[in-house]
């Protein structure tokens, strides 16, 4: 282990348990107490019916020994016993086993009682947590995601939310509990006798010191551990995705390695927090045996000089294990606690989490776009160092199809993401139908546009509900025709199951031609005005081109259509042309335009047609040697 490692675990053990963090934790997630309230009040009546019964729990046993066995006489407070049974010794003695048995009925029944309410609300508590953080990631911008490793956040959204539950119910009903129980007894203890009351009270400060010790302790392991833990789940989903390419590769052995490192590195975080969590528990069980056996032998001496009756003894060291009880609990939990707590701390920030496109106040609705873009001044970066677009002017009018045109990290897929509102621009507007992107709300605004990537993202559901997915409340019939309209109805009747058939995770149970028609099926039910497309068919063979070619040709009629373009094939076919250099004004035009005056477009061509390309003025060549147009004179030899 480093020596950073080191210092930062010491830096760690010194923490305490912030209580600023506790209330933050309890004013974010406490709200959902109140959807939840009767299970709540179930749970606390049983609680408190069950300290009562606990408190009188032991004194049948007591009246047993000292009155009925001993043969002392009742105590005034007991006096009434007789009043209903009479002195008979037998019947006493099945009255007092009779009392003993029902109170230990009643208190499994209220036990029972307050068990099921709490675990109730916990569960539902658990639940909407889960879901209020799910929506929120929802909600999360791209720059999150991008930033955030899936595995993380779905240790977060299962392990993490399922530890809190310790904080929001089991911390409440623990303390409650404790505190009516410690309360009781020690009253009760001090009335029976004070100084053997002081004697059990003894070791009270030196548990609170090592719960306290040992609780910041854990609390640091805790969070290394939980650190590691994201750290192996997003190595897994990693791994997993990748598997292909790790076997094609041959790098088993170092994905091998690589996860073989940090579920050690998480195997020693959860080993020191185990071995605390664990030294605390033996601590408090050596003290709660000292001070168990100063009572019971300072007792035993007041019994034999007649002090007290044996009862007494009896009765005051089932109380003292009540008393001790509580406390060893209230103190471990502060180390569960110190756990827990780090799980809240994980979920604050997600909640917390501001990077989130907001709506503005006035925001409006679009009910039909018609599909005019126009780019004013736009300027973006990701960070201050890596500016995307700067100054950006271009317009599309309704209908256009636009081929964006670039080379790698140019923007392309940036520019999609402006339109999407996946991002907003430092700089300038972005318009449709004259109005700024910021000023429609972002449901509606996406509800206009239909995306088709490259890789067809559908979902481990029937054929019927991937396609019906890109429209709320899709009828069978638009399903049909849907798929129909995109090539697929036929493959699809041929499936074991027709629309029915669960696809498989990732589409394993088709070829990448059916699964960009179901994708394309899904487009078309969205029927909307706008189009955005990321070279759908570039990863198909010829015959699966052609056929999804058809239904895209289909879809964007009428449509203002987005595409990013690799292929020449495709460019060609746009109304106009896009070409975009990093952190430059881009060159906007029809092929034929940008041929005669883009020296960036003209490269791009060269680079996949060669030298020569058709014009209406008719040939023009293009020097191989700098990628400049060459006069018709010196093409043609003159």
């Amino acid at each position: 282990m480093s020596d950073k490692s080191l210092s930062s675990k010491k830096k760690d053990k010194s923490e305490r348990v912030p209580l600023r963090v506790i209330w933050q934790i309890y004013k974010i997630f406490g709200k959902y107490y109140k959807n939840h309230w009767p299970y709540a009040v179930l749970a606390y009546v049983g609680l408190i019916l069950t300290v009562g019964v606990a408190v009188l729990m032991p004194w049948p046993l007591k009246l047993i020994l000292d009155y009925i066995v001993l043969q002392a006489p009742l105590p005034p407070e007991a006096a009434f016993v007789t009043d209903y049974i009479g002195t008979d010794l037998p019947a006493l003695l099945a009255a007092m086993v009779v009392a003993f048995i029902v109170l230990r009925v009643l208190a499994s029944i209220f036990s029972f009682m307050f068990k099921v309410g709490i675990l109730s609300v916990g569960e539902m508590i658990t639940t909407d947590i889960r879901q209020h953080i799910f929506s929120h990631l929802q909600r999360l911008s791209l720059s999150f995601h991008s930033a955030s490793q899936s595995g993380d956040l779905v240790y977060r959204l299962t392990t993490d939310i399922a530890q809190l539950k310790v904080i929001l119910v089991q911390v409440p009903q623990q303390i409650f509990y404790r505190v009516i129980t410690i309360a009781v007894h020690i009253g009760l203890m001090m009335m029976l006798d004070w100084r053997l009351a002081l004697v059990a009270f003894s070791i009270l400060p030196v548990l609170y010191y090592f719960s306290r010790r040992l609780g910041s302790g854990v609390q640091g392991a805790t969070k290394e551990k939980r650190r590691k833990e994201s750290d192996v789940t997003s190595l897994v989903a990693e791994n997993i995705t990748a598997m292909a390419l790790v076997q094609a590769y041959a790098r088993e052995d170092h994905q091998q390695e690589r996860f073989m490192t940090e579920n050690r590195q998480s195997m020693a975080s959860g080993i020191e927090a185990m071995r605390l969590s664990k030294a605390f528990k033996r601590i408090s069980d050596i003290l709660v045996a000292i001070g168990t056996g100063g009572v019971v032998y300072y007792g035993s001496t007041l019994v034999l000089e007649g002090t007290i009756l044996p009862g007494t003894l009896v009765l005051f060291v089932a109380y003292l294990r009540n008393l001790y009880k509580p406390i060893e609990k209230l103190a471990a939990m502060m180390l569960n606690v110190a756990k827990s707590m780090v799980s809240g701390e994980r979920l604050l920030e997600l909640v917390d989490n501001k990077m989130v496109l907001e709506d503005a106040p006035d925001a409006v609705a679009v009910d039909q776009a018609q599909g005019r873009f126009e780019f004013k001044d736009v300027s973006f970066s990701y960070n201050s160092h890596a500016t995307i677009f700067e100054h950006l002017n271009f317009k599309v009018e309704p209908g256009e199809v636009v081929a964006l045109v670039g080379h790698s990290g140019a923007g392309k897929s940036t520019l999609i993401s402006l339109l999407l509102r996946f991002y907003d621009p430092q700089d300038g507007q972005i318009l449709l139908d004259g109005s700024d992107l910021r000023k429609i709300t972002l449901k509606s605004l996406r509800s206009q546009m239909t995306i088709l990537l490259q890789d067809a993202q559908l979902f481990n559901k029937t054929v019927r509900e991937n396609i019906a997915f890109g429209k709320i409340g899709a009828t069978e019939d638009e399903v049909i025709q849907a798929a129909k309209l995109a090539q697929a109805h036929d493959f699809i009747l041929e499936m074991p199951k027709g629309y029915d058939t669960v696809i498989s995770e990732g589409g394993a149970n088709l070829s990448g031609g059916q699964q960009q028609r179901i994708n394309i099926a899904r487009a078309i039910i969205r029927q909307t005005p706008v189009l955005i497309f990321d070279e759908p068919t570039s990863a198909l063979d010829a015959k699966s081109e052609a056929r999804v070619q058809a239904a895209l040709d289909h879809l964007m009629r009428g449509k203002t259509t987005f595409i990013i373009a690799h292929r020449f094939s495709t460019i060609r076919q746009a109304d106009r042309i896009l070409v975009l250099e990093t952190g430059k004004p881009a060159a906007f035009g029809t092929h034929d335009e940008l041929m005669a005056s883009s020296d960036n477009y003209r490269n791009l061509y060269e680079l996949q047609f060669g030298v020569q390309a058709e014009t209406p003025a008719g040939q023009l060549v293009v020097d191989a040697s700098n990628g400049r147009l060459l006069p018709e004179a010196a093409a043609s030899g003159q």
